[in-house]
């Protein structure tokens, strides 16, 4: 099989080819934004009809952390609704009849009826006014999703992960999500000798957070199990923690003294929680078995150290 991974230079392509060894029987082909304008339907149009590909597996998106989403939000929609838009209708057009195609736990309401939230309530009421372009615009993605499935007996399905981390991430502190930002604020704090670090918010926000190089594995568990025809969407997550007992972990890992951290409350939190279960994932793979925090944030902090000159920042 020839598979492409478009977003194949963010964080989770880098982590699909660096196991793609254990799939030597497939061809996968990274495809990065130098390659191809998915915005642009034309030049979409040709990539696809050049590449002949067997399966998808969607990555590519205008992505970023709080900060960016409250900043950027009409532009993350309108890119994001042109990459949907496009990628899809090539699927359709040069018979991509499988792929995973990947939205975010932050696409859930901000007013849920019940927690943990689960796959049946994606589109309840409205997400968090903090991330409404981002959100919606994945939103429809699912929608579209369906849509191809249902018309044309597509098998495209949605997996939802909860924020990610690991190997390859964005550290742009400006830009980055939550860890990547911490991560590389503490690091120069550190580097600095400051006196106290200013932590945004006020620590208390639950959030749920997985390994980018686990959810690479469950991405290709789930589109080469080609006997499950279920394209319902499906959540990938571990268990949550505090923002405050995250910040106290990164410190260890750093090495930083916990007493210098300070929370700046007029920075806003974002949503307090957006708690979603895995049990349909272990359901359908109870052998799943989820890298814990500690271990995944030292091997993502040694990574950041070695890397740091050549890292997204």
């Amino acid at each position: 099989m020839k598979i492409l991974v478009t977003g194949g230079s963010g964080m989770v392509g880098q982590n699909i080819k660096y196991i793609e060894d254990k799939h030597r029987e497939h061809k996968f082909v990274y495809l990065s934004s130098k390659d191809c304008d998915l915005t642009n339907r034309y030049e979409t149009m040709c990539y696809f009809q050049n590449g002949k590909f067997d399966f998808i597996i969607h990555l590519a998106a205008n992505v970023g952390g709080l900060y960016k989403n409250m900043n950027q939000g009409i532009k993350m929609f309108s890119d994001n609704i042109k990459i949907n838009e496009n990628v899809l209708e090539a699927c359709y057009t040069y018979n991509i009849e499988r792929g995973i195609f990947v939205l975010s736990s932050c696409i859930y309401p901000e007013n849920p009826s019940k927690f943990p939230m689960d796959e049946t309530m994606i589109h309840e009421s409205p997400p968090h006014r903090s991330n409404q372009g981002y959100a919606y615009a994945k939103r429809m993605l699912e929608m579209q999703c369906r849509q191809y499935n249902e018309k044309y007996n597509t098998e495209y399905i949605c997996l939802i992960p909860v924020n990610l981390y690991g190997k390859y991430d964005n550290f742009k502190i400006t830009e980055s999500h939550v860890i990547p930002e911490l991560m590389h604020r503490l690091h120069l704090g550190k580097i600095n000798d400051l006196d106290k670090y200013d932590i945004y918010g006020t620590g208390e926000p639950l959030r749920q957070f997985l390994y980018a190089e686990n959810f690479a594995e469950i991405i290709l568990k789930v589109l080469f199990d080609t006997n499950n025809n279920d394209t319902e969407p499906m959540v990938v997550c571990n268990d949550e923690i505090k923002i405050k007992n995250l910040v106290d972990i990164l410190c260890d890992v750093i090495g930083i003294n916990k007493e210098k951290i300070e929370y700046n409350k007029n920075k806003s939190n974002g949503i307090m929680r957006k708690t979603v279960s895995n049990k349909k994932l272990l359901e359908k793979y109870p052998n799943i078995v989820f890298k814990d925090l500690n271990i995944g944030l030292n091997e993502m902090y040694n990574w950041f150290i070695k890397n740091y000159i050549n890292l997204r920042k």
